[in-house]
């Protein structure tokens, strides 16, 4: 799709708002929501053919203090165009080592990597993922303590595939990359193409956890806290005896509230939890 056909929405708020407003935005159809800390705000995209939604949207994002959620600080939509996309991407997208073995970075990036690092080379597109944000990073880090070789795992919402290409080449069996969003598979699909790990990483569209089949080792998730409450008892089936399901994209007030709460719930034990900033990553296994 041409990025010609996109609008940009850009909702400047507190964090303790972004998960209500990331809510808000992929309940009214936007795609590839993107969480920036510089300025505090959540960035999503919109058809432009569905440009009349936008008064609604906007409308529901004024009364988040009905729900004893901040008030939005800023409402802003453009037209995206392939000069101001790439522009974005180059200025905020460098080089970046995570843990003590990834690194991710742009095709574009001159920067040689040590012998002694994996690379993942992406180019972004109209998805989101670079490993930029808290909760990508903390995702990447637990990925490198925690994946095993061998294992069989699945990457539910993958963006640009980030996640499911690290496990790929940390030594995954096979990866099962799902993503609500065409455009972001056919993106994840040509970034593990270009990673050298196709043969692993099946990328394709689904329904989150429905579009799972047979049983993992490992799942990923690093979607908003009321996706991960709502799909909690979808996991523990998808996963083998000893399974681990590592989440994040939560912020520390829902991960009180109900992240924790709903996935134990579910039958899975909490066995690490990571934080930075607002942002909490953990793993959580299947006895």
């Amino acid at each position: 799709m041409k990025s010609s056909e996109w609008l940009s929405i850009r909702v400047v708020a507190p964090p303790p708002a972004w998960d209500a407003v990331a809510a808000v935005l992929i309940d009214a159809g936007c795609a590839g929501v993107e969480l920036r800390d510089q300025p505090y705000s959540v960035v999503a995209y919109l058809p432009q053919a569905e440009q009349e939604r936008l008064p609604a949207i906007e409308a529901r994002l004024q009364r988040l203090p009905e729900y004893d959620l901040p008030a939005i600080h800023k409402f802003e939509v453009q037209p995206v165009t392939e000069q101001n996309w790439h522009t974005a991407w180059r200025r905020y997208f460098r080089s970046r080592r995570f843990g003590e073995r990834i690194r991710v970075q742009p095709s574009w990036s001159r920067y040689k990597p040590s012998p002694d690092e994996i690379l993942i080379q992406l180019d972004p597109g109209l998805a989101f993922g670079t490993g930029g944000h808290a909760t990508t990073a903390l995702c990447l880090e637990l990925l490198a303590q925690r994946l095993r070789p061998g294992m069989r795992v699945a990457d539910v919402g993958t963006g640009t595939g980030i996640l499911a290409i690290a496990a790929a080449k940390l030594g995954a069996r096979e990866v099962m990359a799902v993503d609500n969003d065409e455009l972001a598979v056919k993106i994840a699909r040509s970034n593990a193409e270009h990673n050298g790990v196709a043969e692993i990483v099946q990328a394709q569209v689904g329904d989150g956890f429905h579009a799972l089949q047979g049983t993992f080792d490992l799942i990923v998730c690093n979607i908003i806290s009321e996706f991960l409450i709502a799909s909690a008892p979808q996991v523990p089936p998808l996963l083998n005896p000893g399974g681990m399901y590592l989440i994040s994209g939560t912020s520390g007030r829902n991960w009180r509230r109900g992240v924790r709460h709903a996935i134990e719930s579910a039958g899975l034990c909490l066995e690490e939890v990571r934080k930075r900033r607002t942002w909490v990553a953990a793993v959580f296994r299947k006895p």
